[in-house]
């Protein structure tokens, strides 16, 4: 599949993890259930889950160290910036063969294009926070965070 089909479908697949609501107590449990998740998995990620920029929930896995808490916060702010997943902005990055750092003049200790942190939108509101991990290839850090936001909608 090319790079313009791949953001197609991460676009698609957005919509469908629109929340109805999202309050600190779906946070908790989300993020709970994703821990668990990884623990039994036992893939070496951190966990961290924010509202409008602050931080609600965080855990790290054996196997992660202070960088991936680096990478998380650079893809969270590349997520409010851009309203979009980092994975969509790496590919959209990598189709215009460019960095956001040149195109968009960002910092690159502060932005990053890597997948792993996709926007939590709630529905007739919009953006209210975002959901990421560090620690894996970065199209299966963008999956193991959808699979938990397609959850979430249960929660």
């Amino acid at each position: 599949m090319g790079l313009e089909e791949q953001i197609k479908e991460i676009e698609t697949a957005r919509q469908e993890v629109v929340q109805d609501s999202f309050s600190f107590e779906k946070v908790y449990k989300l993020g709970t259930k994703m821990y668990e998740k990884a623990k039994e998995k036992k893939l070496p990620i951190v966990i961290s889950i924010t509202m409008n920029h602050h931080q609600v929930f965080y855990a790290a896995l054996p196997g992660t160290t202070c960088d991936n808490d680096n990478w998380i916060r650079r893809k969270q702010n590349t997520v409010y910036y851009f309203e979009k997943s980092s994975y969509e902005m790496s590919l959209a990055m990598e189709l215009k063969k460019d960095t956001i750092d040149n195109r968009y003049a960002l910092e690159k200790k502060d932005y990053v294009a890597a997948g792993g942190c996709i926007p939590v939108v709630v529905k007739d509101v919009g953006l209210v926070g975002t959901v990421g991990i560090s620690g894996l290839k970065q199209n299966e850090d963008h999956d193991f965070v959808m699979e938990a936001l397609l959850e979430a909608k249960e929660i």
